[in-house]
């Protein structure tokens, strides 16, 4: 019973934590917030983590940090490679209904990860993301020979951009207070808009 109730603080003072990161950022976060949302003392807050990197690193795992970044490198090749070998559905690439759910599940660490982490070794993950994504993504136009001297810093600048806007409108549809449903609506119509605006990018290279 003792190692229930303590698990059930420490994901109390978890929960709390998540809240408060993402309202005040990384930066601007005292540990005595996290204890008045947590209505649990700050030196019992102490017991269960070090201090409050050790609290933040507990909520943004790197197994978690991980996943993120490796699913954002992959699907884009995916994608590019699926369009030139003309698949016709693209958007079965797309996340699943579980993977929807998970994603959604996890909005709040997201944002917090790529907004809201200045401070922490993640505050620059956003930027290493979209320059891993652009660098995959150009090696993919090579091999197609869709890119050539000339081009690489025009290529180069409108790739940024499209991904650019492409992460941010799937952050922004994580934002914000709605219903389940509502949740799910927007946030499989950020993926459907981004696969749509994707496959125009890839068109105007085989043109």
């Amino acid at each position: 019973m003792a190692q229930i109730k303590k698990d059930k603080i420490r994901q109390i003072i978890e929960n709390a934590a998540i809240d408060i990161f993402l309202e005040k950022e990384y930066l601007n976060t005292k540990m005595k917030d996290i204890s008045e949302k947590a209505n649990i003392s700050v030196g019992n807050i102490y017991i269960y983590f070090k201090n409050k990197e050790s609290l933040f690193y507990t909520v943004l795992p790197q197994s978690f940090v991980d996943a993120f970044r490796n699913y954002n490198s992959n699907i884009f090749p995916i994608l590019t490679k699926a369009f030139f070998n003309n698949e016709q559905n693209l958007e079965g690439y797309l996340p699943n209904h579980g993977k929807v759910e998970n994603l959604i599940a996890n909005r709040k660490r997201l944002l917090i990860l790529l907004r809201c982490s200045k401070g922490t070794k993640y505050e620059n993950l956003k930027e290493e993301i979209l320059e891993n994504v652009i660098q995959r993504e150009g090696s993919y136009l090579q091999k197609y020979d869709f890119t050539d001297n000339c081009r690489t810093t025009q290529n180069y600048k409108v790739i940024r951009m499209v991904f650019y806007n492409m992460l941010n409108m799937l952050l922004d549809s994580l934002e914000g207070d709605m219903n389940a449903d509502e949740r799910r609506n927007v946030v499989r119509f950020a993926f459907k808009y981004n696969c749509d605006g994707f496959k125009r990018l890839l068109t105007e290279y085989t043109k």
